[in-house]
């Protein structure tokens, strides 16, 4: 059965989609047969990013509304790799139901190693953990960080669910040296969450 790992944040424009394919692409060259999921209604969506947008005849919620089957549906980007896109038009996606998410997760299981999920909060009433194994909330280091990341960890917990990481995206070093933006033991004291990784800001990338 497939590890599934949710991506998430409660800020936009954070890098969350880069990061999702990056690992994607990490893990399926380590040999593991992955699934990218795309959930999330970002401007830019992994098709786009992949290159693939005009690839798609079937989607993330042909799946969901049981259009097509996942197999039907799902791009190969490399060997190991595959893609189930997110609609190029952003309202079709729409109100997705629990049961129908975790439906296309258990789908997904059997045939992938790892299934990862760009969505776009935790919180959205559609997302069961019940069917997730770990979930990687990115931020950065502003001081609305300590809430947001807090306020995660806070509905995992309620669903008894403590597999929850942080990566510190777009980490300004000099303005957390200023005062104008977090430390990251600072973050780390008011959040006591596990911060997995950091990755500097680099205005050449933004």
């Amino acid at each position: 059965m497939g590890k599934v790992i949710a991506v998430s944040s409660q800020k936009e424009t954070i890098g969350k989609t880069i990061i999702s394919i990056k690992a994607g692409v990490k893990l399926s060259r380590s040999g593991k047969n992955v699934l990218l999921m795309d959930f999330s209604s970002g401007k830019k969506k992994m098709s786009e990013y992949l290159k693939v947008n005009e690839n798609i005849i079937y989607d993330i919620k042909d799946v969901l509304d049981s259009t097509c089957s996942l197999e039907l549906a799902a791009i190969e980007i490399i060997e190991g790799l595959s893609l189930l896109p997110c609609p190029r038009i952003n309202d079709k996606l729409g109100k997705i139901k629990k049961e129908s998410f975790v439906k296309i997760i258990n789908e997904a299981k059997k045939d992938y190693d790892v299934i990862i999920l760009d969505i776009d909060k935790i919180q959205l009433s559609y997302v069961d953990f019940s069917v997730l194994d770990n979930i990687i909330i990115i931020n950065n280091n502003d001081f609305s960080c300590i809430k947001e990341i807090n306020t995660d960890k806070a509905i995992a917990e309620k669903y008894n669910f403590n597999n929850i990481y942080v990566l510190i995206n777009k980490f300004n070093i000099k303005k957390g040296s200023k005062g104008t933006m977090m430390k990251l033991k600072d973050i780390q004291k008011l959040s006591e969450a596990k911060i997995q990784s950091t990755i500097e800001e680099n205005i050449k990338y933004s």
